[in-house]
């Protein structure tokens, strides 16, 4: 069961199959959105032992996160790995590309070492749909697709390495995720959105042509890639787009935002859509995700829903903003 402080918790099977397993856990990029909800996550299903069964890594020593670069696994202990160190693609268009590429690569050789050195029981890695726009060659702007290329090469050095050292691996290709953590709040439109709703303002929508997005929440993200690991056999690799079933265009969206945070006449504001613009469609292939739903009796949560929980947790960080009922 979440304790009063938490947002998110796995399924008691899952809970209890981690409990089970003998492995610390590593959570890499700590202080990101999905190494906080991760780390809440684990927090509810380890409960006391929490502490002393995981590690939270960053790019600083800040307690109770350590400096990813200077930490050595313990010998004789299998980890289960949660890999989110990746600088992504807003501090790429902050930098030159090549120092870019030489941090990320640099992240990926040393958590490399840890699954050729044995270390590495299981590890979820997250990609992303940015992986496509690199394979298809796109339009999209060079820093999107020097992050496609970027993680393209996580997924096949990872891939290989683990096959190798018959260490279990899921890469979960996230396009759109919603929910508790969530940061760089004006940076995501559907975080954008609900804070304009709560505080009584017009929803922007910038873009003069269709913008297409699906999301996923993302507690079930997570219990998905716990359960698939899990339940994996050494060597094995599990690859999906994490999209949601719901696609949506960017201006319902924010009708959808105001009707479920109960502001139905909140205007939306957008330049009139041009004529001949191509759509921007981000939003994955459920074909495989969807088969995992089923096979394991995941039952994802709709889009009104994944709004609910996503406002209920940003209210509390935009206080005095009104909570929800």
């Amino acid at each position: 069961m979440q304790s009063h402080d938490s947002y998110l918790a796995l399924t008691e099977a899952s809970a209890q199959a981690l409990r089970a397993l003998p492995c610390d856990v590593v959570v890499t990029g700590a202080n990101g959105w999905l190494g906080r909800a991760t780390l809440d996550m684990l927090r509810q299903a380890l409960g006391a032992e929490f502490g002393q069964r995981v590690v939270a890594l960053g790019s600083r020593d800040d307690p109770p996160v350590r400096a990813l670069e200077s930490w050595v696994p313990p010998a004789g202990r299998g980890l289960l790995l949660w890999h989110y160190a990746f600088l992504t693609k807003d501090r790429a268009e902050g930098m030159p590309l090549a120092d870019y590429e030489r941090r990320n690569r640099a992240l990926r050789e040393r958590v490399l070492g840890w699954v050729r050195g044995g270390s590495v029981w299981g590890m979820v890695l997250p990609s992303s749909g940015a992986v496509y726009d690199y394979l298809h060659a796109t339009g999209r702007d060079a820093a999107v697709r020097e992050y496609g290329r970027l993680k393209v090469e996580d997924e096949q050095a990872f891939g290989a390495a683990c096959a190798q050292a018959g260490a279990r691996l899921v890469i979960a290709r996230v396009f759109n995720l919603s929910g508790p953590y969530i940061n760089k709040i004006e940076h995501y439109a559907l975080a954008s959105m609900i804070r304009q709703v709560l505080a009584g303002e017009p929803v922007a929508v910038r873009a003069a042509r269709p913008v297409l997005r699906s999301y996923y929440y993302v507690g079930d993200c997570l219990e998905l890639c716990a359960r698939m690991l899990l339940r994996s056999v050494p060597g094995q690799c599990e690859a999906f787009d994490v999209a949601g079933e719901e696609v949506v265009e960017l201006g319902e969206l924010g009708r959808c935002v105001a009707a479920v945070l109960q502001s139905p006449h909140a205007q939306v504001l957008r330049p009139a859509l041009l004529a001949d613009a191509e759509e921007d469609c981000y939003v994955g292939d459920r074909t495989r995700i969807s088969l995992l739903e089923n096979k394991l009796g995941l039952h994802p949560l709709g889009l009104a829903a994944q709004i609910r929980e996503t406002a209920r947790y940003l209210q509390t960080m935009l206080a005095p903003l009104p909570a929800l009922g």
